[in-house]
């Protein structure tokens, strides 16, 4: 069994043997078919490749001959090519360097399409008989010309001899003018003795007019470095003034309602105020409003008249200092008729993470109704308008000046923009406040000083109000008119 299937192996080894060395003789002879295939091919693609070449040099000197005999016409580009190209046929190379030649001969006013044999003869005999009519007028103007010539001599003549008895008075003239010369020329070095004289005067006279000039110019400079300290003076003076002008009351509580829930204030449609404006209320007897507590914040509902607005209390005063009628009010972030303009210069943190808030910032100036007009940026760059109608500038704590050696440390820049800022905003006449001057004043206006509605309601926003009598808020009717109306009543009632 076991020699049964060494022979079938031995078998197929044979087998495989031999188709193997049928395989490779047959691709042997199957390249080579495929390699001498393959070089008659190309000796044909060869053939096929020269003779198309052949055929177009022939086509391209059959164009050159049809335009050459007017049936295709040239352009300038092909002319100039004609005289620059080389051909390998020199007979083709003479026929164009001949024909190149021969149409030079056109003129520059004939165009390279009509420049060919058949035309040629015809602009030549044209050439000719413009020739010959310009040589006509040449001779008949020749002819002119020497008639014209000889009058002119004659005309020469008679001027020359005119022209020397004209010489001979100028001569006698001369000679009279060379006499009247000295005579001249005698009283003009008298007259300049006369005007050295006048000159040394004048140099004498305009040296103590410049010593005077120079000492009175002494005297103007002087007054001028006066004067321009009394200006510094005065623009320090007038800076600190304007300090103060963004710090004063706008208007006063009117009345008051029952609950000191909602008031009446002084201000209205004359004074350009609108609703949702926000004002800070302070006790009549504060002078300085920079030192004044701000008991209340009212927010306008409804404006009633030129100068009277209905607003309610948004943040309630103690019980021991309600407000009252004659309690001043004011908000940095309202003028009447504009709209207040804020700058803010650095970065400024308003809740000591060490991280700068200006966006935070921004948002809550947008939320008072007052707009950021300008930033300063930590390196001086400024974006937006800083002018004299920014109303105050903020700017957040003065970087401090670090020792370390870190170069990211170095807080230089920031010190001199903050710097130049300041100095830029005292010169437009700006008030420059800190942040948290400014925060103080937007904590009036917070969300927790506002009333919740809805499901956040807090029965400690609403007391109960006694029930002694409904009270009337006062209103900008006349007093002639309450008068008259009261007498009509007292009349009706005395009547039977």
């Amino acid at each position: 069994m076991v020699a049964r299937d060494d022979s079938v192996i031995r078998g197929s080894l044979i087998a495989c043997m031999i188709f193997l060395v049928l395989s490779i003789a047959l691709n042997f002879f199957l390249w080579r078919s495929g390699n001498l295939m393959s070089i008659d091919a190309d000796d044909a693609a060869a053939r096929m490749q020269t003779m198309s070449g052949q055929v177009r040099t022939m086509e391209g000197q059959l164009s050159r001959f049809k335009g050459m005999l007017g049936q295709v016409q040239f352009t300038q580009a092909e002319l100039d090519q004609m005289k620059e190209n080389s051909s390998d046929d020199p007979e083709m190379q003479a026929i164009e360097e001949q024909f190149t030649k021969d149409m030079s001969l056109f003129g520059a006013e004939v165009e390279p399409q009509d420049r060919n044999y058949p035309r040629l003869p015809e602009y030549l005999l044209n050439a000719i008989r413009d020739r010959n009519t310009q040589y006509a007028t040449a001779r008949q103007e020749a002819t002119k010309i020497r008639t014209d010539a000889e009058a002119e001599i004659s005309i020469a003549n008679n001027s020359k001899m005119l022209a020397e008895q004209k010489a001979d008075d100028a001569n006698k003239k001369a000679d009279n003018m060379a006499t009247q010369f000295d005579e001249d020329r005698a009283r003009m070095n008298k007259e300049k003795e006369d005007t050295r004289d006048k000159l040394n005067v004048n140099v004498q006279e305009f040296n103590q007019f410049r010593q005077q000039a120079s000492a009175k110019a002494e005297d103007l400079e002087r007054n001028n470095r006066r004067l321009l300290g009394t200006i510094d003076t005065q623009k320090l003076q007038l800076n600190e003034l304007r300090n103060d002008q963004f710090e004063t009351t706008q208007g006063e509580i009117r009345f008051v309602v029952r609950g000191g829930n909602v008031c009446t204030i002084n201000l209205g449609s004359a004074d350009a105020l609108r609703p949702n404006v926000t004002f800070g209320v302070i006790d009549a007897d504060d002078v300085r409003l920079q030192d004044a507590q701000v008991k209340a914040t009212i927010q306008v509902t409804q404006i009633q008249g030129p100068h009277m607005a209905l607003a309610r209390v948004i943040a309630r005063p103690e019980i021991k200092n309600p407000i009252i009628p004659g309690d001043k009010i004011y908000s940095p972030f309202w003028a009447p008729g504009r709209r207040v303009k804020i700058a803010l210069a650095g970065e400024i943190d308003i809740d000591g993470d060490g991280r700068p808030d200006n966006e935070a910032l921004k948002g809550q100036i947008m939320a008072a109704g007052a707009e950021v007009a300008a930033e300063v940026s930590a390196t001086g760059e400024i974006t937006g308008t800083l002018d004299a109608s920014v109303r105050f500038m903020v700017v957040g704590e003065d970087p401090q000046l670090t020792d370390s050696a870190d170069p990211d440390a170095d807080n230089t820049e920031a010190i001199i923009a903050i710097g130049k800022a300041k100095n830029q905003a005292i010169e437009l006449g700006l008030t420059v406040i800190p942040a948290w001057k400014l925060q103080s004043y937007l904590k009036a206006i917070d969300d927790t000083l506002t009333t919740p509605m809805g499901s956040a309601v807090r029965a400690e926003d609403f007391p109960p109000e006694p029930r002694t009598g409904r009270p009337s808020l006062p209103s900008d009717i006349s007093e002639i008119y309450t008068n008259q109306k009261k007498g009509m009543q007292q009349g009706n009632t005395i009547l039977p």
